[in-house]
């Protein structure tokens, strides 16, 4: 029973995510058959992946990259190459061969649909061993971080897949290395942070929402380019990144603030009081408060 519900726990977060996505595409329907055939190579290059990896850990240790003594190297390395590089390329691969060049690849959102099927086929049994080996705990954290993320990385690089196929050749491919260059710098971010095992792991929270922000924009413009909608998507600028990035580091920091102060106050050790406990909930306001005049003015300019 208990093998049963990890294997639902995993497997769940893509089935949501594939709805989801799925909704998203609001042009022409793509064939059930083809998506699965996609899903099934997103699979399989999970394990094709783990080989490249584990062969990439060996030649690290080989030249003399120690987890311990170059730490920053290594999770660098890990991040971006091992992982990032890695995967994007094997999701790249899977469009590139098995769908870029068929009939059904008619629109711009095609490229978006096909690379998030792609990388859910992947993000599933990555997830199902993960889960398998570690537990509940890690199906929730998982569910909620990981599995998003591996659909938002390829999300964006699947809509320059899309503009380089109706692209003239000499746009086509650097459309395609954009697309690439992105999911990568995205994706290796979002593993180094998690990967540095300190306080930067609570950028990830704000790295998610931009990235989220980034493909629902490219999902826009692919709507425009298919003649889906006749509104203009906004741009995704500098601008709003910075804002999005400063109103969610007020917001984490001030519930960890008020989260932290409330498990102290248990400790009859630390010190603290439920007076501290009014002190941090309204230092917590007052950084949300902030959070929300920076967010809410990005939305009343844009």
């Amino acid at each position: 029973m208990k093998l049963a519900i990890l294997i639902i726990l995993s497997i769940l977060p893509a089935i949501i995510l594939l709805w989801y996505f799925e909704k998203q595409d609001k042009g022409r329907k793509e064939p059930r058959k083809l998506k699965w055939k996609i899903f099934g190579w997103g699979i399989l290059a999970t394990v094709i992946a783990a080989v490249i990896e584990l062969n990439l850990e060996d030649f690290y240790f080989y030249i003399g990259i120690d987890p311990i003594k170059h730490f920053w190297l290594y999770i660098f390395l890990g991040s971006f190459v091992t992982a990032a590089l890695v995967e994007e390329a094997l999701k790249l691969w899977i469009v590139k061969t098995h769908v870029f060049r068929n009939k059904h690849f008619d629109e711009v959102m095609d490229g978006i649909t096909y690379t998030i099927i792609a990388s859910l086929g992947f993000a599933t049994l990555e997830n199902i061993l993960y889960v398998l080996g570690l537990g509940y705990g890690i199906a929730i954290v998982r569910a909620l971080i990981s599995v998003p993320a591996h659909a938002l990385f390829s999300g964006i690089m699947g809509f320059y897949i899309g503009k380089s196929r109706f692209a003239v050749p000499s746009e086509s491919s650097k459309l395609l290395w954009k697309g690439f260059g992105i999911a990568i710098f995205y994706h290796g971010l979002f593993n180094f942070l998690l990967f540095t095992r300190s306080a930067l792991v609570f950028l990830v929270i704000p790295l998610m929402i931009i990235m989220g922000v980034h493909l629902k924009t490219k999902i826009n413009e692919a709507r425009f380019a298919d003649k889906v909608t006749k509104t203009k998507p906004q741009k995704f600028t500098a601008i709003k990144i910075l804002k999005i990035f400063v109103g969610t580091v007020l917001i984490v920091v001030g519930i960890g603030s008020l989260a932290g102060s409330i498990m102290l106050s248990q400790d009859p050790t630390s010190g603290y009081t439920y007076q501290d406990i009014i002190y941090s909930s309204i230092f917590a306001v007052v950084l949300i408060a902030i959070s929300y005049a920076v967010l809410k003015k990005r939305s009343k300019k844009h």
